[in-house]
């Protein structure tokens, strides 16, 4: 048996000579194409996926934040009106010294003389200078 199969030629199939039929040919190519076009779509796909979820993130993160800013906003104005008020009540006390504005007490001052205005020498480098400076370093 062993004599058998050394004897036996093997033969390669040539595949050139066979034509395939341009119909298969063309399914074949759309096949190729429809391969890249949803490798494409997939990855596109995934890609505005993951924008997506990023830009809520940071939506939501900023959404948070201006809350913080809006809830510090509210305390600081609280504690802005808290402290005036204390300081009118601190200025009703007839302790402190300060005395009620009246025209009796105000203080008016003249405005000043109207000054004739001068121009400031002419800044503008004659060609000498120029011609003496350098262009550059």
């Amino acid at each position: 048996m062993a004599s058998r199969t050394s004897r036996q030629k093997v033969e390669r199939l040539d595949t050139s000579r066979e034509r395939t039929p341009g119909w298969l040919r063309s399914l074949m190519i759309l096949q190729r194409g429809s391969d890249v076009i949803t490798l494409i779509l997939g990855i596109v796909t995934l890609t505005i996926y993951s924008w997506t979820v990023y830009t809520q993130q940071q939506w939501t993160q900023e959404y948070r934040k201006l809350g913080t800013l809006q809830r510090n906003e509210r305390d600081l104005t609280t504690t802005n009106e808290i402290i005036k008020d204390q300081l009118a009540q601190q200025a009703e006390r007839p302790a402190t010294g300060l005395v009620t504005p009246t025209t009796a007490n105000t203080l008016l001052l003249s405005p000043a003389p109207q000054r004739p205005f001068q121009e400031s020498p002419n800044q503008t480098p004659d060609q000498e200078t120029l011609a003496k400076t350098p262009l550059g370093y």
